[in-house]
């Protein structure tokens, strides 16, 4: 067996949205390719028989097919594609596939369709950006009213507002349903196909705020279920259309609040009851996994009978759950893995899972009469080529008598008589999390000689609400739980070389990158992506920081300067003593490219070590969603970096 190289990344298949039909005999999924010789992913949709595992139908363009729904009779399906658009023209259309020959195109539209679903065998529903005013069409400019002016991942948004679309499959004439001032989030047909449960934001200025309505299509009415005092994600309806099942939270703790299962009438308006408040903990997978790929869908509550089935972040791991109505939690699934998408049949009792465990990339399995099996083998090859550094689990307990998990991982093939140098990664939010996952970056590391060390300190999700609240405290608790984990590292393996520590981490984990280097010389090499350096010019250009940073900071810069201050790195540049490589990609409006700019020029100033890359092109998200020729180079800059910095011997690549 072999050591992992980085072209490795690019013959990875990212397998993702299984969808089981309505009688559970048949199981749509996607996949993606990256292709690093033609810098592009191949997507693919393919349909399975279940109980032999045979490919029964493939739908493969190479432009980008994806979110495959079923029909209620389970004979066709729909999907969105950008089959017939030019790379830069906008968009996507909606085909429809009979299982048998060529798909067909249904609609198409300038500003694309998003959760396209089957209202009945006749009808789709889907949500669409819609122009609120005149835009202009050569693209020169755009007009801003309101807030945010940019969206990461979508570019300007201030000229649409997100609607619910009606499309004929026959026809394929579609017309807009909902005339709404703000977006709508998530839209969920009825099972008796009359009716549409929704919920939709209500203030620009608290956009977390929602409300949720029905819009019943056969008489065209609308109405309000549940007022605007919760925040959901998403709305599902119960077999027999009598309740709704909504997925979110009270924000009683502001963004630290965990998401729960709440229920409520679908008959007439009254306040949810959650089920699942008892458990302390998120209903909703945040565990940082780069194998996972770019193309990610989220799984919603699904109720099927007496139970409605859910995932559990728990201590770095993703757990299947169910609850009844009278609030009685069961696990039906927990492990050391992480369960990512789920997929229910409506007519069987059998269970699609996206998972992954240290050993194991994504793949799916079916769960069937307390029994689970592997069903997709698309990356078996890599586990019977390559060599993975087992992953070793620490319980650390901190200064203060709380209890943070770490793990880490050791450099392939070590030699008992040597040192090697440690890498920290820090995982981003800070709501996220660290498990039994396999990275690639983590593994590339391991593969050239490293110790790979992260954990999931105060601010994780995974744990209580307390746990994870450190607004107004960002580097304290935190900080102070990551360089404790170190220190117990340390001091447990004495093959680490405690004169060689790298730290490094992407959104959060680069700010906490950035505020350790400004708060101790222990590491002799950072590298931030992505991160925050000053709170105050986060506040204005980032596309969440006006709600963001007044949870987390605490208030306003022209209310908190002092605050905002206090926890930016940018304002203790002179105390860094660490040589540090920022990374920055230009489509960032999540955390801005002036926040590496920013550090970066204040270092420069105090004649400190810094380098700056800035990519091109790339969201947030570059990491793991820009194009594969852009991750290669992201691999190699950071592979390189550390190797030249904590004088590795491994042969820089």
């Amino acid at each position: 067996m072999r050591s992992l190289k980085i072209d490795d990344f690019s013959k990875i298949v990212h397998v993702a949205d299984p969808q089981l039909s309505p009688d559970g005999k048949k199981l749509a999924l996607v996949t993606v390719r990256p292709n690093l010789k033609e810098n592009k992913y191949n997507y693919e949709i393919l349909l399975y028989d279940v109980e032999t595992g045979d490919t029964l139908y493939s739908i493969s363009s190479e432009e980008g097919d994806q979110s495959p729904r079923w029909s209620p009779s389970g004979k066709k399906i729909v999907f969105t594609s950008r089959r017939g658009f030019k790379e830069e023209e906008k968009g996507n259309a909606i085909f429809l596939s009979v299982l048998a020959g060529e798909p067909r195109l249904i609609a198409k539209k300038r500003e694309g369709f998003s959760q396209v679903r089957f209202l009945n065998e006749s009808e789709l529903i889907a949500i669409s950006p819609t122009p609120v005013r005149k835009v202009d069409e050569d693209g020169d400019y755009v007009e801003i009213w309101d807030i945010p002016p940019w969206f990461d991942g979508s570019g300007f948004i201030d000229e649409y507002r997100r609607q619910i679309y009606l499309i004929d499959v026959e026809s394929g004439l579609y017309k807009q349903l909902t005339s709404s001032e703000n977006d709508i989030v998530y839209a969920a047909p009825s099972n008796s196909g009359e009716k549409i449960a929704y919920v939709r934001k209500v203030n620009k200025k608290k956009p977390l705020i929602t409300e949720v309505r029905i819009y019943n299509v056969k008489k065209g009415e609308d109405f309000q279920i549940v007022e605007p005092k919760y925040s959901f994600i998403s709305v599902e309806w119960s077999p027999d259309d009598k309740h709704l099942v909504l997925h979110g939270s009270d924000m009683k703790r502001g963004l630290v609040s965990h998401n729960h299962i709440w229920v409520t009438s679908s008959a007439t308006p009254s306040d949810p009851v959650n089920l699942t408040g008892k458990l302390d903990r998120n209903t909703r997978p945040a565990i940082s996994c780069d194998m996972l790929g770019p193309y990610r869908v989220y799984s919603p509550p699904q109720w099927r009978g007496e139970h409605i089935y859910f995932l559990v972040n728990e201590e770095g791991r993703s757990n299947l759950y169910r609850v009844n109505l009278s609030g009685e939690i069961e696990c039906i699934l927990k492990g050391e893995f992480a369960i990512y998408n789920f997929s229910i049949a409506k007519k069987s009792n059998r269970i699609a899972l996206l998972k992954v465990d240290a050993k194991t990339p994504p793949e799916i399995y079916l769960y069937e009469n307390g029994g689970i099996r592997k069903f997709t083998h698309f990356n078996d090859w890599l586990s019977k080529e390559v060599k993975f550094s087992e992953l070793h689990h620490m319980k650390v307990k901190v200064s203060d008598g709380a209890e943070v998990d770490a793990w880490y991982l050791e450099p392939i093939d070590k030699e008992e008589d040597k040192k090697y140098p440690v890498v920290v990664f820090i995982h981003g939010g800070p709501k996220a999390a660290y498990g039994p996952v396999l990275n690639f970056m983590h593994q590339l590391m391991a593969a050239n000689g490293y110790y790979v060390l992260f954990s999931n300190p105060r601010g994780s999700d995974g744990y209580s609400e307390e746990f994870a609240d450190i607004r107004r405290h960002y580097g304290e608790r935190d900080y102070r739980d990551i360089m404790e984990v170190v220190e117990a590292f340390l001091k447990k393996v004495s093959s680490a070389d405690t004169e060689r520590l790298g730290v490094t981490g992407i959104s959060y984990g680069g700010f906490m990158t950035n505020w350790i280097v400004t708060q101790t010389d222990r590491f002799k090499a950072a590298v931030s992506e992505n991160g925050i350096a000053d709170w105050i010019a986060d506040f204005w250009a980032s596309d969440i920081g006006y709600w963001f940073d007044p949870d987390q900071i605490g208030d306003t810069p022209m209310d908190n300067i002092e605050g905002y201050i206090r926890q930016s790195p940018v304002y203790y540049a002179k105390n860094v003593k660490t040589p540090i490589l920022l990374i920055h990609s230009m489509e960032d409006y999540r955390c801005f490219i002036d926040q590496s700019t920013a550090f970066h020029i204040a270092l420069k100033l105090y004649d400190k070590e810094s380098r700056l890359i800035i990519f091109k092109k790339g969201s947030h998200g570059h990491s793991i969603r820009a194009k594969p020729r852009h991750r290669k180079k992201r691999y190699e800059l950071i592979l390189n970096y550390f190797n030249e910095k904590l004088e590795n011997p491994a042969k820089r690549r």
